[in-house]
């Protein structure tokens, strides 16, 4: 490579993408070409920190980089072109003739791959189809937003969905759902790839003005002194509730059913009579805590497992990577809240 002396106007040469080809002297006419090296964009935007700042230390602060790289960048620059592109001797630093050119040419170039790679992004996008996720409500409410977030950010378009497990059932074998997040395995559907992502305890729930007089959780007293407030049946967490108390052998009065979670425990927390609920819905209704008592079940344990399920063969990417989102949402924050809300579930809320 030849060095030049630049006295005058410099100019510097570009091909369409922006890569360094020559340097040219007006004065001299003189063109310095080396096809072996090429001016990146990233080196251009650290150039053009330093230029805009006066100072090596300032540029590496606004770009979030250490001084060392900016310094490193500036002489694979100046190694390119060979010549210097700032005069360091003067503080804050001055550009050279040369770096005066590089910077008007550079800003140009700068703009342009923004602009390209926006574009390209856009595009990106416009031909992503959205994720279409159904959720039981309770899941939604918590572990929801943070997981749809997550995956905005990473560059996915969702769509939400949430309600009964049954209607989600239906319309993920129907194509009108891809992913569904429910304590119904679906076992009799072949097809389907279940991730099961966590399994909770059931817990009894009734009026906190009702803590005295009921001090343990007997399924036959409270059947026997209080109203059954009831998930509905047409979901699979009311019809898991009842078959569980089939199987003790409880009976109580149809009283109310609801369909929403949250609802449940408003009702039980007015003093209309108890309910058997996960810790998860128990983190949703927070708001009712204050009002309600949570007793563990004397009997036999009663849990449910949360998957998340998704057609075989399709969308397994995203559904790999919704899963492993979900499990460190619910590791990380939901678990500690839930552990913190009901004192001594300890690791009977735990990850599959």
């Amino acid at each position: 490579m030849h060095r030049i002396s630049f006295t005058n106007d410099v100019r510097l040469n570009l091909d369409k993408n922006g890569h360094y080809i020559s340097i040219t002297s007006k004065e001299t006419e003189e063109t310095v070409v080396d096809e072996s090296y090429r001016l990146d964009v990233r080196s251009l935007r650290v150039f053009d920190a330093v230029a805009a700042e006066g100072s090596v230390s300032l540029a590496a602060g606004k770009l979030g980089v250490t001084q060392s790289a900016v310094s490193q960048a500036i002489a694979q620059i100046e190694e390119i072109l060979g010549t210097k592109v700032l005069d360091r001797s003067r503080r804050p630093v001055k550009l050279t003739s040369a770096g005066l050119a590089l910077r008007r040419n550079a800003h140009s170039v700068i703009d342009e791959m923004d602009r390209l790679l926006a574009q390209v992004r856009e595009a990106d996008q416009s031909q992503r189809p959205a994720i279409r996720i159904g959720m039981i409500d309770s899941y939604a409410a918590t572990v929801g937003p943070l997981a749809v977030k997550e995956a905005i950010v990473q560059g996915n378009q969702v769509l939400l969905w949430s309600g009964l497990a049954y209607s989600h059932a239906q319309a993920l074998l129907q194509r009108q759902l891809d992913i569904i997040i429910t304590s119904d395995p679906m076992e009799d559907m072949d097809k389907l790839v279940r991730r099961p992502l966590f399994t909770e305890p059931f817990q009894l729930v009734l009026p906190a003005c009702r803590r005295d007089q009921f001090p343990v959780g007997d399924l036959q007293v409270l059947a026997r002194e209080l109203p059954l407030v009831r998930f509905s049946t047409r979901s699979h967490y009311g019809a898991l509730t009842e078959r569980y108390l089939r199987r003790c052998g409880v009976t109580a009065a149809r009283h109310l059913e609801i369909d929403a979670s949250d609802v449940v425990l408003a009702m039980v927390a007015a003093d209309l009579g108890w309910a058997i609920t996960s810790p998860l819905v128990l983190l949703q209704s927070r708001a009712y805590l204050n009002d309600v008592h949570v007793l563990p079940i004397s009997g036999p344990a009663l849990t449910r497992t949360v998957y998340q399920i998704s057609r075989a063969g399709e969308y397994e990417e995203t559904a790999e990577y919704f899963y492993q989102s979900s499990r460190r949402i619910l590791e990380n924050v939901l678990f500690p809240e839930i552990r913190a809300l009901v004192p001594g579930l300890g690791a009977k809320v735990h990850l599959n």
